[in-house]
C-alpha cells in the first residue's frame, strides 16, 4: 500500500512536468526556427500582429472602432503591453504560448480529481497534440486564450459549490472571454446551468445528477447566476455599439453574411468521430450502457439525426464549409440531397457516445458535473451558428477538452477495467491528433 501511494503521489508531481515538457518540444522549435506556413500563422501576419502593434503603438488610449481582427480587443490589449515594452515577435508568441500550457495543465488537473493524475494525463495527451491547440499556441492568435478562459469557466461552473463567490469570480471570467472572442457568449450557458441545479429547480433532476454542494438550494443561486451576466451583456453590448455591428467592419464580410445552420450537426459529428476513436477500447462497456437504456438514447439519436439532416452539409467555401482536414473527409465522400453522409452519421454517433458518457458520470453521481460540461458543449455548437464561417479550429479544442472530462467522469473503483480501456483509448486519439498535427504543422513549418 506505501509503495501504491508513493507511485499515486509521484504521478501527481510528475505528470504536470510530462505535460510541460512534451508541450515546449512542440510548440518552442516552431516559434524559434519554423516558417510561417499555417493558417495561423497567416492569421497572426495578417490580423492579430498588425492589431497588437496598433494598439500598442495607440496606448493609453486605442482606437477599438475599427481593427484588422473579427474578435473583441481583448487578446490584442492584453498582448500591446509587452509589445510597447519592447518585446520583439518571437517574445509576444512566447508569452502567448503561456495560454495553450495553461490550458493543457488545468485540463489535466480536472481531469485528475476524478481520474486519479496517471489516467488524466492519457486523457490531456489528444488536447496536447491536437494541431489547433500547437499553431494557436506557437502564433499570435485569440484561438487558446478563448479556449483557456472559456475552459476555466466550465470547470468553475462545474466543480465549485455555487456560492456568490463562484458567481462573482464567472462573472469576472466572463467579461474576459466576451471581451477576447464575442461567440464566447456561449458560456453564459455554464453558469445559467450552476444557478438552475442549485436553485429548486434543480430538485427536479434525478439523484444521480444531485450534488452535496448543491444543497441547501435557494432562488438566490439562480438569482446570482442571472446577475453575473449583466456585466458580459452590457460590455457586448457597448462593443455592438462602438463597431456598428457584432464585428469590426474590416471582417464583417467574412464572418456575418447569415447563420451556418449546419454548426450544431458538424460539431456533434467532429465530437462523434473523435468519441468512437477515444472509447473504441471501450466498446463493451458502452454497449452495455447502449442496451440498458435503449429507449432513451434511440431518442438521442433520432433527434440527433433529424437535427443533422435540417441543413445543408456538404463542402463549400462559399457557404464557409471548408476551414479544416474534417471538411476534406466530407469532401471526400458522397451526399444526399446536400446532406453528408459522414456528416449526419457522425453527428448521430456524438449524440449517442455523449449519452452515453453522461449516463456513466451520472450513475456514479457525477452528473452535475458531466450535465454542465455537455450543456457548455452543446451551447457552443449552436452558438456557432452564429458564425458564416464553420471552420474546425472553432470546435476541436473544446471538443476535445469535453471529451477529457467526460470520460474521467465515468471512471472510479467500481470500475476497475475502465481506467485502462480508457488510457488506451485516448492514446489512439493522441496518434490521431498526433498525425494530423504532423501533416498540418510540423511538416509545412519545417519543410
Amino acid at each position: 500500500m506505501d509503495t501504491l501511494t508513493q507511485a499515486h503521489r509521484g504521478w501527481w508531481r510528475s505528470a504536470p512536468c510530462v505535460l510541460a515538457v512534451l508541450f515546449a518540444f512542440a510548440v518552442l522549435p516552431v516559434i524559434m526556427f519554423g516558417s510561417d506556413a499555417t493558417s495561423e500563422a497567416s492569421d497572426e501576419a495578417a490580423a492579430h500582429l498588425p492589431t497588437v502593434l496598433q494598439f500598442a503603438a495607440q496606448l493609453p488610449t486605442p482606437d477599438l472602432h475599427d481593427y484588422p481582427s473579427a474578435t473583441g480587443p481583448g487578446y490584442h490589449l492584453l498582448m500591446a503591453v509587452p509589445a510597447r515594452l519592447g518585446f520583439g515577435v518571437h517574445g509576444l508568441r512566447i508569452i502567448g504560448s503561456l495560454a495553450g500550457l495553461a490550458l493543457v495543465l488545468l485540463v489535466w488537473r480536472t481531469a485528475a480529481r476524478a481520474a486519479g493524475p496517471a489516467v488524466a494525463l492519457a486523457l490531456t495527451l489528444p488536447l496536447l497534440m491536437s494541431t489547433y491547440v500547437l499553431s494557436g499556441s506557437a502564433w499570435l492568435t485569440t484561438d487558446v486564450l478563448s479556449v483557456l478562459i472559456g475552459t476555466t469557466m466550465v470547470a468553475i461552473a462545474a466543480w465549485w459549490m455555487p456560492t456568490t463567490r463562484t458567481f462573482l469570480t464567472l462573472a469576472v471570467l466572463f467579461v474576459a472571454a466576451l471581451s477576447v472572442r464575442q461567440t464566447n457568449v456561449f458560456l453564459a450557458a455554464p453558469i445559467l446551468a450552476a444557478g438552475i441545479l442549485g436553485s429548486p429547480l434543480g430538485r427536479s433532476a434525478s439523484d444521480a445528477e444531485q450534488w452535496s454542494g448543491d444543497e441547501p438550494r435557494s432562488w438566490s443561486r439562480l438569482g446570482a447566476a442571472c446577475l453575473a451576466l449583466v456585466p458580459a451583456a452590457l460590455l457586448l453590448l457597448a462593443l455592438v455599439n462602438l463597431w456598428g455591428g457584432l464585428m469590426p467592419a474590416t471582417f464583417r464580410s467574412l464572418h456575418d453574411k447569415g447563420l451556418s445552420l449546419v454548426a450544431p450537426a458538424y460539431g456533434l459529428a467532429l465530437l462523434g468521430t473523435w468519441a468512437a476513436i477515444a472509447m473504441l477500447p471501450m466498446a463493451p462497456e458502452v454497449l452495455h450502457t447502449v442496451r440498458r437504456h435503449a429507449l432513451a438514447i434511440t431518442l438521442v439519436a433520432s433527434l440527433a439525426f433529424l437535427g443533422a439532416v435540417v441543413a445543408d452539409s456538404t463542402w463549400s467555401v462559399e457557404q464557409g464549409r471548408w476551414g479544416g482536414a474534417y471538411w476534406m473527409i466530407v469532401k471526400a465522400f458522397p451526399a444526399i440531397g446536400g446532406r453528408s453522409i459522414v456528416i449526419v452519421t457522425a453527428a448521430v454517433v456524438g449524440a449517442v457516445l455523449a449519452a452515453v458518457l453522461w449516463i456513466r458520470a451520472a450513475e456514479i453521481r457525477r452528473g452535475r458535473q458531466a450535465t454542465i460540461v455537455l450543456v457548455s458543449l452543446l451551447a457552443l455548437m449552436v452558438v456557432q451558428a452564429g458564425n458564416s464561417q464553420v471552420w474546425q479550429r472553432y470546435f476541436d479544442p473544446a471538443i476535445l477538452v469535453a471529451l477529457a472530462w467526460l470520460i474521467s467522469l465515468g471512471i472510479n473503483r467500481t470500475r476497475p477495467h475502465s481506467a485502462g480501456r480508457a488510457v488506451l483509448g485516448a492514446l489512439l486519439l493522441a496518434g490521431v491528433q498526433a498525425t494530423i498535427s504532423t501533416l498540418d504543422y510540423w511538416i509545412p513549418v519545417f519543410r
